[in-house]
């Protein structure tokens, strides 16, 4: 029997390759999915704000009945009647000014993301801001 070239495969090399190939690929696959995106992350800057509204018929849809049944004032959700130069509330900066007065994130509508403080003018909001300016 001949000795086989180098540029010729054999058998065993072949295997060998064979079984290195399939292990770089099985240990891959999982990292690929891991680094996918998720819908999670899929919303951007330019994403339309969710359904939140400064106020709203729809008491589980508005940022103002979510943070006044907290025990936040009416004045204090939207920081109007305050010192002059203080920042509005919150539900005036998120929600106010946007077009048809739809807030930037949907944790607006949710009274845990609200805090009042009696001496504050202004409610504080711990919520998320993903979509706000």
């Amino acid at each position: 029997m001949s000795e086989p070239t180098p540029n010729e495969l054999g058998r065993r090399a072949f295997l060998r390759r064979a079984a290195l190939t399939g292990a770089a690929v099985a240990w891959a696959a999982p990292v690929i999915q891991s680094v996918s995106a998720t819908p999670a992350f899929a919303i951007t800057q330019g994403s339309p704000p969710l359904a939140c509204f400064h106020s709203n018929d729809d008491p589980s849809q508005s940022c103002m009945d979510a943070c006044t049944s907290t025990g936040c004032t009416g004045e204090q959700c939207d920081g109007f009647g305050g010192p002059p130069g203080e920042d509005q509330g919150p539900c005036s900066k998120y929600c106010e000014n946007r077009p048809g007065n739809t807030c930037c994130n949907a944790g607006l509508c949710d009274p845990a993301n609200f805090h009042c403080d009696p001496n504050d003018p202004s409610a504080e909001y711990s919520g998320p801001l993903i979509g706000c300016q």
